[in-house]
């Protein structure tokens, strides 16, 4: 039968080891040398102090540490006055230095107390915060199938409805289902966004996206603009950046009027392209800015629930822009119209910063700057 070799301790368990060697070794030289015993008494404490500062124990195996050395260290300076090579007085230090040890530790077990605390509330919201995340999209997963088969229902039943009364009733269930739908879909899209499979990155065209958002929204009756800068090719999730134009054009169409404008524009600039949406419409009050990107915050809590939508959609586009390394920036002016700007790194500028997060340090990878479709798709994977 082989015998299993001993392990040898961790490496805070050799330390200790360590300093009790070290100790040993000073109660040793406070006999040997009794006429300088107090340069070996003061290094046994300060050591004591450095070791206990460096690694908290659990408050038994302190107070028992500073029982023995206590005792060893007040024995050997007793014996020592007893032979009459130190004088009484330097009993004294021992108390003294045990206390402000004493005061060391109860401020050490209060920060670690303080310390564990704070971690065990920070685990408990992470917890909390997850559960909400799976409830939400299990929910909305869950609640799809019902909604849509309740849909069909209430269409088919406003379709042979022979009573006006019956079709207009009909009408309204649609258009609430159709509405709990789409938060179904904003509450699924919002809880994904922190799946790893969110984004499929790509390289892609910005300027065909900005076209096909408007051709979506020209036909609502309000005066459209569209300003084509110059062509910039991004790395990005298209379908994700068009729900992304789609959610600011449809809340610039909520905050006006027929007769106000909506101006979408593009334009790139020192290695990034700028998505812009402007509008003429009533703007955002200033005391509503900090909040406007929070889940189910609305400028106007007044608003009608048909008119003030649910409180998702730029909370939608700032957690896509985030997730593609942009940034999304708002101006607005009561009575004068609000901007919505998109910053994203154009292909050439985030395949360098890709490659710079994942070169090992020291390659000449991450310093390269042009790069071609066929790198940006190899990245992309």
């Amino acid at each position: 039968m082989r015998l299993e070799r001993p392990k040898w301790p961790n490496r805070e368990r050799r330390i200790d080891v360590a300093w009790a060697l070290f100790a040993l070794a000073n109660l040793a030289a406070m006999l040997a040398f009794p006429t300088w015993e107090t340069v070996p008494f003061h290094f046994i404490w300060v050591s004591l102090t450095l070791l206990f500062g460096f690694r908290v124990w659990k408050l038994q195996p302190t107070l028992a540490v500073l029982a023995a050395v206590i005792v060893g260290t007040g024995l050997f300076i007793s014996l020592d006055v007893r032979w009459g090579d130190q004088p009484l007085d330097e009993l004294t230090e021992v108390p003294l230095m045990a206390a402000m040890f004493l005061a060391m530790v109860w401020h050490a077990r209060r920060r670690v107390n303080a310390m564990e605390e704070t971690e065990r509330i920070s685990m408990a919201n992470l917890r909390l915060l997850e559960r909400e995340r799976w409830f939400v999209q299990d929910a909305s997963h869950e609640l799809r199938t019902p909604i849509t088969v309740a849909l069909g229902h209430a269409e088919l039943i406003q379709r042979r409805a022979v009573d006006p009364t019956v079709e207009e009733d009909a009408a309204i269930i649609a258009d609430e289902l159709m509405r709990l739908r789409r938060l179904a879909d904003r509450l699924l899209l919002l809880a994904g966004t922190e799946d790893p499979e969110f984004l499929h990155l790509q390289p892609v065209d910005v300027e065909s996206i900005v076209v096909d958002a408007m051709r979506r929204w020209t036909a609502t009756p309000r005066r459209w603009q569209l300003e084509n800068g110059d062509e910039a090719i991004v790395l990005a999730d298209a379908d994700r950046l068009a729900v992304v134009l789609d959610a600011l054009i449809e809340n610039a169409v909520k905050h006006t009027r027929e007769r106000d404008t909506i101006e979408v524009s593009m334009r790139r600039r020192d290695g990034t392209v700028t998505i812009g949406v402007r509008d003429t419409g009533v703007g955002i009050p200033a005391a509503d800015l900090d909040r406007i990107f929070d889940r189910f915050a609305r400028a106007d809590p007044g608003r009608s629930r048909h008119t003030g939508g649910f409180g998702l959609g730029l909370s939608i586009v700032k957690a896509i822009v985030d997730a593609h390394g942009g940034t999304v920036d708002v101006e607005t002016q009561e009575g004068v119209g609000t901007r919505f700007e998109i910053r994203l790194p154009v292909v050439e500028t985030a395949v360098r910063q890709r490659r710079e997060r994942e070169a090992p340090a020291g390659t000449d990878e991450a310093s390269t700057v042009g790069v071609g479709d066929e790198d940006a798709r190899r990245l992309a994977r």
